[in-house]
């Protein structure tokens, strides 16, 4: 059974076992922000209730960290609240949303809550959530801790690296950062999985380099940190920005 965790002052996770996937609520002295909604409106009725045993504050937030449905689906049930999305995140999933570009401040009455849109990476739409007060950063599925990160038919694989190394660049030896999915994490293991990111990067961006084919790419079996089952659209989507892959060809000799 879930329970609520706190990872700071008034800010929790609760880590669901549909999905496996983490709720954020932060609290301050006008109200409730819930990070992402659940797969389901009957999930999402469940959170509410978790959220009422929690604290008495009315939801008047709703922060989604992208467009996947196990993170918005429960979004109607907060009727009361303002929905807030990445402008990216809300046309993919048609939400009913007020959306920015690239930063927004929450005032909670006695804290703030930022939200940053740093860069393409599990989608174009990702929401990092930083609540600075409690070095709590929320980051969505950009970082994962049960599972390899999940590369899909929206990521960007060659830009992910960058925007992880952004959200790199704030954290301190004492922030908690909670992935989309898994248990809470420390900077520590942000620049692991970003090397690991980066693995994945610069090896599709080799195999295209030496002119190897976008079929060969897909079962080349060296290099990769995670199981290559995991990175098929990982790979498709690097060589599609990238182009079709020309044969490397020998320099032309001089004369003699």
């Amino acid at each position: 059974m879930s329970t609520w965790a706190e990872v700071g002052d008034r800010c929790w996770v609760r880590r669901y076992d549909e999905w496996d996937l983490n709720v954020g609520l932060v609290v301050g002295a006008d109200g409730a922000l819930v990070i992402d909604t659940r797969a389901t409106t009957e999930q999402a009725e469940e959170l509410r209730e978790h959220i009422r045993e929690l604290t008495g504050q009315p939801v008047r937030w709703v922060v989604n960290t992208h467009a996947h449905f196990d993170h918005v689906a429960g979004n109607s049930v907060f009727d009361q609240a303002e929905v807030i999305a990445h402008e990216n995140a809300a046309t993919a999933a048609e939400l009913t949303a007020q959306t920015f570009a690239v930063a927004r401040v929450i005032d909670l009455g006695d804290r703030r809550v930022e939200l940053l849109h740093l860069g393409n990476a599990h989608t174009d739409g990702d929401v990092v959530v930083v609540v600075p007060d409690a070095e709590v950063y929320f980051v969505g599925d950009l970082i994962e801790e049960s599972a390899p990160p999940s590369y899909g038919e929206d990521s960007f694989p060659l830009e992910w690296p960058d925007t992880i190394d952004r959200v790199i660049g704030m954290l301190s030896s004492s922030s908690k950062v909670v992935p989309g999915h898994g248990a809470v994490v420390d900077a520590e293991f942000v620049r692991d999985q970003a090397g690991d990111l980066g693995t994945v990067a610069n090896t599709i961006s080799g195999l295209h380099h030496g002119g190897t084919p976008l079929e060969q790419a897909l079962a080349h079996t060296d290099d990769w940190p995670w199981p290559l089952e995991k990175l098929q659209d990982a790979i498709k989507r690097g060589y599609g920005t990238l182009g079709t892959p020309r044969r490397p060809t020998l320099p032309l000799l001089g004369p003699g």
